[in-house]
């Protein structure tokens, strides 16, 4: 009796502690501030620069009060932890700014103005004080709407590698859109960015080649006529949702087929 008892216990002690060592080992963890980080952010607090009021109107530009609750809170971690690296000085660029009450008031109108901001503050009420932590410190916390059915690694996209921005299969997304210019439009915008560039609207397709993708099939690199350009910077010039994209030629236009939306 006494061996099947501690049999149990170790069985069970082993489904709580399996959770903890996949955590533990990938060095990620939600969590609470740490005792530095506290005393910093809560300094910051008393300055209403990362109060919770102020993340209710970041998270109402973040995402749609209609989604899943526990999506809302997971935004919420996000958002606090994106604000987190920066007020700790980790992180200087790249500050988000959400709406005012009376942005919000006008949005979503006077009767359900209350009942939506209060979904937003339980979602955030409900992970006070929670960061997403890497080797104790908050993480660049990093998001896209949409991939292209994988994610990409850090390195494809800034040049340089983050331990947990890694490239992962996200079969779910798959968010597909055609965007469709007529070759003038694209050579207008073109000749305007690069006013070197040598390209010919007829001929427009035969010079265009992609010299290079990442392994999530994001462009990291094409020719176009005499230029070359990144993924990103074409896709940021025709605003397409993403640099993951094919291209197709038809008549005087071309069709830019594209996967995900962002950065991937």
């Amino acid at each position: 009796m006494k061996d099947y008892l501690r049999m149990l216990i170790c069985v069970g002690s082993s489904f709580i502690l399996l959770p903890i060592i996949i955590v533990r080992i990938m060095g990620i963890e939600v969590g609470q501030y740490t005792d530095e980080a506290t005393r910093q952010i809560e300094k910051q607090e008393e300055r209403d620069i990362i109060n919770e009021e102020t993340l209710i109107g970041i998270l109402a530009k973040e995402i749609p009060y209609t989604y899943e609750e526990e999506a809302i809170k997971v935004q919420a971690i996000i958002a606090r932890t994106y604000m987190a690296r920066r007020i700790l000085g980790i992180q200087k660029q790249g500050a988000i700014v959400g709406y005012t009450q009376d942005e919000m008031k006008k949005l979503w109108g006077e009767e359900q103005y209350l009942e939506i901001y209060n979904t937003y503050k339980k979602a955030i009420m409900d992970t006070k004080k929670k960061l997403i932590l890497y080797d104790n410190t908050p993480i660049e916390a990093l998001y896209h709407e949409a991939s292209s059915g994988r994610t990409r690694d850090a390195k494809d996209v800034y040049r340089k590698e983050i331990p947990y921005l890694k490239g992962v299969e996200s079969s779910v997304d798959k968010v597909s859109e055609q965007v469709t210019y007529t070759k003038k439009e694209v050579v207008e915008i073109l000749e305007e960015a690069y006013p070197s560039i040598v390209i010919t609207e007829n001929t427009l397709e035969q010079q265009i080649q992609i010299v290079k993708k990442d392994e999530s099939d994001y462009i990291m690199a094409l020719q176009i006529g005499n230029v070359t350009l990144s993924g990103e910077e074409l896709r940021s010039l025709l605003k397409l949702p993403s640099c993951a994209f094919k291209i197709y030629s038809s008549k005087n236009e071309l069709i830019f087929d594209v996967r995900g939306i962002g950065s991937g």
